[in-house]
């Protein structure tokens, strides 16, 4: 019985990475159409953190929905299944863009942002909005 946890969990990490990697592709997109012509590289941490900040913002729909359809790959079967990988994904997430945020120097202002803690809702709530649109039960 142990094992197919151990399994669980991997199949979870993974779907996450997944979700890491189709929301940093959508980001990219997205803050390419937001930013406009400015140049990243000259600009200061905190006007990047701002931009990122901004990038973030637009990326709260799109991450809810990219976690939907994840979460429809991914079957769910239980409602607390659905909140575990909710749980892993947001502190995947959590995790991946904090250690993105100090490599590129603008991770105060990460922590700082109401947008950052939106997004990170919004991945959150995708596997459990999932569970109860299919009507999932709750294991007993």
């Amino acid at each position: 019985m142990e094992n197919w946890k151990a399994v669980e969990l991997v199949k979870d990490l993974l779907f996450g990475l997944g979700l890491y990697a189709l929301i940093t592709v959508a980001g990219l997109l997205v803050s390419m159409a937001v930013s406009g012509n400015s140049d990243m590289l000259l600009l200061n941490d905190e006007v990047r953190g701002e931009m990122a900040m901004q990038t973030l913002l637009w990326m709260i729909v799109p991450a809810f929905l990219l976690s939907l359809g994840l979460s429809w790959l991914r079957r769910i079967r239980k409602k607390n299944a659905a909140l575990r990988i909710s749980i892993v994904w947001a502190v995947l997430m959590l995790f991946l863009y904090s250690v993105a945020a100090l490599w590129s120097g603008i991770f105060t202002v990460l922590i700082a942002s109401v947008s950052f803690y939106l997004f990170l809702a919004a991945v959150f709530l995708g596997p459990i909005v999932y569970a109860f649109m299919k009507k999932l039960p709750a294991w007993k």
